[in-house]
């Protein structure tokens, strides 16, 4: 596990950057009310591509595949540069496009409410998250109750580790079907699935007491807080879901 989110959270990429060129830009939307952007590549678009969202001296890189790739804004409101950079190789990038944006919020657990690229809420995660809907809830019970069916519905895979490149991001679709996965998997279901249902959720990446190496959990927004879930713990530790205790958990990156 340690070897795997390793890999994910070093630089994503280190390249040479040449000049821009700006006649084959895919195409890029800016949501800064909702906190998202979503860069659009046609089968036209040929190469590899990265897609780098910074505000100030925090910065982020992600993959960009083909068609809709969704990221959320996550570094709070401001002004943000957005970059598209192309290479042929792999190893040197040229920067496709860039513009800059000022983000404003309309609340600021805004980016942690739509389907992104990690956070996938498909056609199998809109089903499921309005089966467990209840209007009578509120949001704690109804943040609980869809953790506790993940719990109760999903195993952890201890083999698929030992499977997954650096490059690797969670299928909603096929976790549901297979029935099985990592944390990764249970973060990313979870966020979709309360996400759908109108709780801010985060998926997060960083260090936990009792895990051994890196870790990934949601943070939930209830009763005007983050709380957390940590359904992959409840699974393995064969326990019932409940908010974990906030100390317990270090976040390095938050999705």
């Amino acid at each position: 596990m340690k070897k795997f989110f390793a890999g994910m959270l070093v630089l994503l990429f280190a390249f040479f950057v040449f000049r821009p060129d700006f006649a084959d830009a895919a195409s890029t939307a800016i949501d800064g009310r909702a906190g998202k952007v979503s860069v659009y590549l046609s089968t036209k678009d040929q190469g590899i591509y990265k897609f780098e969202v910074k505000r100030g001296n925090q910065v982020r890189h992600y993959d960009v595949f083909k068609g809709k790739n969704q990221f959320n804004l996550t570094f709070g409101n401001g002004d943000y540069t957005f970059t598209l950079y192309r290479s042929g190789d792999g190893k040197r990038y040229n920067i496709q496009s860039r513009r800059e944006e000022s983000v404003r919020l309309s609340h600021s657990t805004a980016p942690y409410l739509h389907s992104t690229q990690n956070v996938s809420i498909d056609s199998a995660t809109v089903k499921l998250a309005k089966t467990l809907s209840r209007s009578s809830y509120s949001s704690t019970q109804q943040a609980l109750v869809t953790s506790r069916h993940l719990n109760k519905t999903i195993s952890y895979d201890y083999k698929k580790l030992t499977k997954l490149s650096t490059t690797y991001l969670p299928n909603n679709t096929n976790t549901l079907k297979m029935k099985r996965g990592i944390c990764y998997d249970f973060a990313s279901l979870n966020a979709a699935l309360l996400r759908k249902q109108g709780i801010p959720t985060r998926l997060v990446m960083g260090t936990a007491k009792g895990v051994d190496g890196y870790h990934a959990w949601n943070e939930v927004y209830v009763d005007k807080k983050w709380r957390i879930l940590d359904v992959t713990r409840d699974v393995t530790e064969k326990r019932a879901t409940a908010f974990r205790t906030a100390s317990d958990y270090r976040a390095d990156t938050i999705y």
